[in-house]
């Protein structure tokens, strides 16, 4: 049997372990350009949901393993630009106002049709039969 392999960081641990220092040092300095000239924390900081209760370590830790998976994937934080057109409405989804005797039923029905499909009685409305072809 074999096994999926592991993610290996391209980076020494002395790197990362620098990657988290410098966002520490980032977030400590009220998150300044100056200490983030890429702008690859703020845009990871912002992607990344904020958990209750987080201490700023674990953050820094958060945002380094986003940006060392992105760096092992090729993958840029970049700044996605809004656009004119903002959010488009969706239509709404409709939900069945049948209730759940009233669908339970209906399976039932549809298995006897199932079973017994030349037996008219069985879909005296014609749609389990318009819905079977």
């Amino acid at each position: 049997e074999k096994l999926g392999s592991v993610p290996i960081s391209r980076r020494t641990p002395e790197e990362r372990k620098g990657d988290v220092d410098d966002v520490m040092n980032w977030m400590r300095n009220g998150k300044s350009e100056f200490e983030d000239p890429t702008g690859d924390f703020t845009r990871i900081d912002q992607m990344l949901p904020k958990k209750k209760g987080q201490k700023p370590k674990d953050r820094a830790r958060e945002i380094e393993s986003a940006l060392d998976w992105m760096r092992n994937n090729d993958v840029s934080p970049v700044e996605v630009e809004p656009t004119d057109a903002g959010f488009q409405a969706v239509p709404s989804v409709p939900v069945s106002k049948r209730t759940p005797e009233e669908r339970m039923n209906d399976v039932d029905d549809i298995m006897n049709w199932m079973r017994n499909p030349q037996d008219e009685s069985m879909d005296p409305t014609g749609e389990f039969t318009r819905v079977d072809q």
